[in-house]
């Protein structure tokens, strides 16, 4: 009775965010058309920089450790927007109930509030994997994309990053019931992540800080990992150190974020800020 308590809300609001996001006819280009022309952008510079005859390639393999900048690219720049589209998507769920009118009748409900968070969460991965799937395989037909490694040890490494940035969205969610804009604090976010993490240029051009700071953070290490799987056929047994920091680290990350939720929602409850309190 207690599992189907938590199951049931979940999946209910998981399949709601999926109907809802499918329902418009510009989810074709969210899935289609966007993963393959954001990553553009980024190998369009990265050849403007290697010059006319690629004399900055070896300078570029050895910031990065390898001369294949456009796998190096588009793999960053589809984590950017694995990462991106979780963090709005998961983490500011409540905020959109807010803005379709729902939120008070959701919140309402004789369920567990964190259910509420998860359900959306879900529905985002589940909605992150088929532009993941269409923009890898695009760009491996035209060539730009160099994919190896043991598809096990990549979906291993995927789910050891869930943690941290479900703990992530359940810090979001309770930032978005005490503060109605707080897409800005996700701007933010999204885009210190994309600069520490190294995302979409090597980490080494960065300020030793910088650097230092970016070592810190799980997604910099996962970041790291997937690259190293996927082109080089690195095994995952190289990563050991930073494969278990990553799952050390989202543990703690995803405690914190209950945690914070959590102690938010008796706040809330306390001083009678939505409908029912």
């Amino acid at each position: 009775m207690q599992i189907r308590f938590w199951l049931k809300p979940i999946f209910s609001v998981a399949w709601k965010d999926i109907l809802i996001f499918v329902r418009y006819k510009t989810f074709f280009v969210a899935v289609f058309i966007w993963p393959i022309i954001f990553p553009f952008t980024s190998i369009f510079l990265g050849k403007g920089l290697a010059g006319r005859a690629n004399e900055g390639i070896s300078h570029f393999a050895a910031l990065s450790q390898t001369p294949d900048f456009s796998s190096f690219l588009i793999i960053g720049n589809l984590i950017w927007m694995f990462v991106n589209i979780n963090l709005w998507m998961g983490g500011l769920s409540l905020k959109t109930d807010r803005d379709r009118g729902t939120f008070d009748t959701h919140w309402s409900t004789p369920v567990n509030r964190i259910s509420l968070v998860l359900g959306a969460t879900i529905a985002s991965l589940f909605l992150n994997f088929l532009p993941m799937v269409v923009s890898i395989v695009f760009f491996k037909m035209v060539g730009l994309l160099s994919v190896s490694g043991n598809i096990i040890e990549i979906l291993a490494v995927l789910a050891a990053i869930l943690p941290f940035l479900i703990g992530f969205t359940f810090a979001f969610s309770a930032l978005t019931l005490r503060i109605r804009e707080a897409g800005m604090v996700v701007q933010i976010m999204r885009t210190l992540f994309s600069v520490l993490c190294g995302m979409q240029f090597p980490l080494a051009v960065l300020p030793v800080f910088a650097q230092n700071i970016g070592q810190w953070i799980p997604l910099t290490h996962f970041v790291s990992i997937l690259r190293g799987i996927l082109i080089n056929g690195t095994p995952l047994s190289d990563f050991g150190s930073s494969f278990g920091y990553i799952i050390l680290s989202g543990a703690v990350m995803c405690l914190i974020g209950v945690l914070i939720f959590e102690f938010t929602k008796f706040s809330i409850r306390r001083n009678g800020l939505v409908s029912g309190y």
